[in-house]
């Protein structure tokens, strides 16, 4: 179920949006919508996170990846590559004023939403079905959570001791290879800020869930995570799901994407070889890949059978999700290393303009010459 709040909340001065910093608070602005389930008035000095939302490196050919790279063909089948590779151009202040307008508000039809402004006039509704389609999910109507017993089976499984201390799942007891699938959801999808070590039992479901071929609501567990930001204590905030919000801005407002936007890019982390490394550190149990998760990683053909997490069809290559910035938003050297044809026009325009300034100097001499020769002239 998603967290909530119905305990009511005070309301709160309207702040100027992006371009609009001479506007005047709307009196009607302040009024408390009885939709609202809560809205936190102290989320304008949120900061990002740079190990959330991560954008997961799936390379075989990079060599620390060797003993993962069964896990990594088997992450690659799954219905969660765009989610955990797509690469947007990401707008800070975008994501900043979302964030400081967010309110949660529980809509007519009973549909939870988040809903927030990134300009004066823009609105994004962040909902389940927003996230399905801009993360290319096709699930619905699922469970968003496994129980406790579920998780503790399948972590022991996967090389986890048989003991949970408070409830809590630890990644670094898991086999190698499990490892890496823990480390996706958890740094690339989840909520968490970072990469801690120890997590529950909610952030443990999905991990759960596709290494167990069990059905599972993946967007209504990321919807969550959005809630979870506004409707929890103060500790826990922060500029959350920077990546999966500019995937939904595209969709909504898509002259963003192909035009940029002028306020700041925020240049994120990427999954590294580095990755690779500590996840290897320790005595690592190397712990086998299921039977069906085996069965998925090396099959190069298209699946069949009854499989909640896996895509059909053709495996999309991770390379091709990397979105370039906008030309309008380069520099000169950026721009020219696009563009290099560009440059050689440059340069020859350049060199025709040299010609032309030194035919013009030419006849300006010639010219002076002439009244030189007129004035000696006249003297004699």
């Amino acid at each position: 179920m998603l967290p909530g709040n119905d305990e009511e909340c005070m309301p709160c001065e309207e702040e100027s949006m992006p371009g609009d910093e001479e506007s005047k608070p709307d009196e009607e602005g302040k009024q408390l919508c009885c939709r609202v389930m809560k809205k936190d008035c102290r989320m304008e000095n949120l900061k990002f996170e740079p190990k959330h939302n991560l954008v997961a490196v799936l390379d075989e050919s990079i060599p620390e990846t060797e003993g993962y790279r069964d896990m990594i063909k088997f992450i690659k089948r799954t219905k969660y590559v765009y989610a955990i590779c797509a690469k947007p151009v990401i707008y800070a202040r975008l994501i900043k004023s979302f964030w400081r307008t967010a309110e949660v508000i529980r809509e007519e039809n009973g549909v939870t939403v988040v809903r927030g402004n990134i300009t004066r006039d823009m609105v994004l509704t962040v909902s389940e079905e927003a996230i399905r389609n801009a993360l290319r999910i096709d699930e619905v109507g699922m469970n968003d959570e496994l129980t406790i017993d579920e998780c503790k089976s399948c972590f022991v499984n996967m090389g986890h001791p048989p003991i949970f201390p408070k409830s809590q799942f630890y990644r670094a007891k898991l086999g190698k290879k499990y490892k890496l699938l823990c480390y996706v959801v958890q740094q690339c999808m989840s909520r968490r800020s970072a990469g801690f070590d120890n997590f529950p039992s909610d952030i443990a479901s999905p991990i759960v869930a596709i290494a167990e071929n069990k059905p599972f609501n993946m967007s209504r567990w990321i919807m969550n995570g959005f809630v979870f930001n506004l409707v929890k204590g103060k500790r826990f905030k922060f500029l959350m799901y920077p990546r999966f919000l500019q995937l939904m801005i595209n969709i909504a407002y898509p002259i963003i994407r192909s035009e940029g936007y002028a306020g700041g890019m925020l240049y994120t982390e990427d999954m590294n070889d580095l990755s690779y490394r500590k996840m290897s550190i320790g005595n690592v149990p190397n712990v086998e890949l299921f039977d069906y998760m085996r069965d998925i990683a090396n099959n190069e053909e298209d699946v069949e059978g009854v499989y909640y997490h896996i895509s059909h069809g053709e495996i999309v290559d991770p390379q091709d999700l990397v979105d370039e910035v906008p030309d309008n938003l380069l520099d000169d050297d950026e721009y020219f290393a696009r563009h290099p044809e560009d440059e050689e026009e440059d340069d020859n325009d350049d060199g025709d303009n040299d010609e032309d300034s030194d035919s013009e100097d030419e006849q300006d001499d010639g010219g002076n010459d002439d009244a030189e020769s007129e004035s000696n002239s006249e003297e004699a």
